[in-house]
């Protein structure tokens, strides 16, 4: 919450003064920062509160809601290869996770956010798509505006308190949100908003994998054989999504 606050008090007076061009869709606009502001919620509490690999799985349902919003909302066509991509990355994600293992336990709450975090990122970049006269830079800042309140909200009702951290900390976390967290969220934005929904999808399901190798080079852990199966099947999806269509 933090980390969003600190570029939402720079993104307010910048999307104030873009407010005469996103005016006309001021609903689509404030869509954008809800669904971003519960897939942010949901997915977090999730993750604090559920088996981490179950949550990733559910989570990255993203190109079935991705595939889903974009034939009945936006009118997007399936080809065959793109199905093959969507089933591939699904695959893949299941493959990582553990396969039928992490479907033994039963269904809970925190697998309801898990999902719920998956669908609303999916519909925030399904709304992205159906704006057209929001600015990138409006865009890409909303979450910052909408996510600290969302945040507060939620903390109501599931108190935590703020840990006592040292300057050093907070220049960190400042390059963090300023850099880091607003980079990933502007290119991410400017993805989905340029391209087909359900491709936007299966690509973001590379950050997993990004993942999982990050982990490995970084934190000296060794890959199994489930992680290179499914990463190669998700590697092979991205590959199928950025072939040039025929």
């Amino acid at each position: 919450m933090t980390a969003y606050a600190i570029v939402g008090l720079v993104a307010i007076p910048i999307v104030w003064r873009e407010r005469h061009q996103w005016r006309s869709e001021t609903g689509l606009f404030f869509l954008i920062g809800i669904f971003f502001g519960l897939a942010n919620i949901t997915f977090t509490t999730a993750l604090m509160e559920g088996e981490v690999v179950r949550v990733m799985l559910l989570f990255y349902l993203l190109p079935a809601w991705g595939a889903l919003g974009g034939v009945f909302l936006l009118g997007e066509k399936l080809n065959k290869r793109r199905c093959i991509a969507i089933a591939l990355s699904l695959i893949g994600v299941f493959v990582i996770l553990g396969g039928a293992e992490i479907l033994n336990q039963p269904f809970s709450s925190v697998d309801i956010m898990a999902l719920a975090a998956g669908f609303c990122l999916s519909a925030t970049g399904v709304v992205n798509k159906m704006a057209q006269k929001i600015p990138m830079a409006s865009r890409s800042f909303i979450p910052f505006i909408f996510c600290p309140p969302m945040a507060l909200v939620g903390n109501y009702f599931s108190p935590t308190t703020m840990p006592v951290i040292g300057t050093v900390t907070w220049l960190l976390l400042v390059l963090f949100a300023c850099f880091w967290l607003f980079g990933g969220t502007f290119l991410t934005t400017y993805g989905v908003a340029n391209m087909e929904t359900s491709r936007a999808s299966i690509l973001q399901v590379m950050e997993l994998f990004v993942a999982i190798v990050t982990a490995m080079w970084l934190g000296g852990e060794v890959l199994e054989l489930k992680e290179y199966i499914g990463g190669t099947l998700i590697i092979i999806a991205t590959i199928l999504e950025s072939l040039p269509s025929a």
